[in-house]
């Protein structure tokens, strides 16, 4: 059994992210949110709408802990031009759950303390969560067995500044704090995803007619004319789901490489950058499994056996 839990700023591709990992048995704790996509009431409303569909359709119980809803210095903006102000495009998932009253901090380190060195932290959002619960207890990398890092860029190509990934731009003095407090970090860069696209599998899901398959379809067509307007993608990228595919089945990254990797927290142009010595000429410990590759295939195989499911 592995312990998961998942950190969302819950749009479409956090929400079969969580799919995923339910669909692969794995044991999802809880899902905490945090600052980023959309506005923070939408993202709690629609971790709640997914863990409504998880109880019905995998046939778990999860909950939702809000967690921080801003950086832990600066400002930032979100991005509802990418997603949709629904984060699922504009329409509103509904639902009549409510979040627990605990914050994610707090369930983070009671999760860690009960699981220690099982707990894996999939991290596929700004990681000020994260950053705050390691503030509160600083022996906490010694509790969490791994974290799964969706963000940053490994050639510099950015998405929502020329030298910065979304994810590490909302907070890099949490992700800073993060990359350097000793944590078995996994990174997913934002410039390798985009080479792994969903393009002419879009027309293949469309003729599944499954629930899943369906659900897919309908969250996915905003972002999907987002990316290849936009940002001039063949397809729709998958940045959360590609990371939750690489923590679920390592031989999903095919080039993994161990390197010193750092955060620029600075107020300038290249705030929230990820700056990776690759030369060594820092002379500083690695410390970030950096993903250099992806076995394609592999990935687009476990994302269609999560949309096959039932006909309707």
């Amino acid at each position: 059994m592995r312990h998961f839990i998942i950190d969302c700023d819950t749009a479409e591709d956090d929400i079969f992210s969580l799919f995923l990992l339910l669909h692969k048995g794995m044991k999802v704790h809880g899902i905490t949110v945090v600052e980023g996509n959309v506005s923070f009431p939408v993202e709690v409303r629609n971790a709640l709408w997914a863990s409504d569909f998880a109880r019905r359709y995998f046939k778990v119980d999860l909950k939702v802990y809000p967690g921080m809803e801003r950086p832990l210095i600066k400002g930032f903006r979100t991005v509802e031009n990418v997603h949709g102000k629904g984060g699922i495009g504009d329409s509103a998932l509904e639902t009549n759950a409510k979040p627990e009253p605990k914050h994610a901090v707090d369930f983070i380190l009671e999760t860690a303390d009960r699981y220690p060195g099982e707990l894996e932290f999939l991290a596929i959002s700004p990681l000020t969560n994260l950053a705050m619960a390691y503030l509160k207890d600083k022996s906490l990398p010694e509790k969490i067995g791994k974290v799964w890092v969706m963000g940053g860029t490994i050639n510099g190509h950015g998405n929502i500044t020329p030298a910065a990934e979304y994810n590490i731009w909302v907070d890099p003095d949490a992700a800073k704090l993060v990359f350097n407090a000793g944590f078995d970090i996994t990174m997913v860069a934002w410039d390798l995803i985009t080479q792994y696209t969903v393009n002419e599998e879009w027309e293949e899901i469309k003729r599944m007619n499954t629930e899943m398959s369906q659900l897919y379809i309908n969250f996915y067509t905003h972002y999907r004319n987002f990316a290849m307007t936009r940002q001039k993608m063949r397809g729709n990228p998958h940045p959360d789901l590609i990371t939750t595919a690489v923590a679920l089945d390592q031989s999903v990254a095919t080039r993994v490489e161990r390197q010193f990797v750092d955060v620029e927290n600075c107020d300038c142009l290249t705030r929230g950058a990820t700056v990776i010595d690759y030369l060594g000429v820092l002379g500083k410990e690695p410390n970030v499994n950096v993903v250099y590759e992806i076995d394609r295939g592999k990935f687009i195989a476990m994302l269609l056996d999560l949309l096959g499911g039932q006909r309707v």
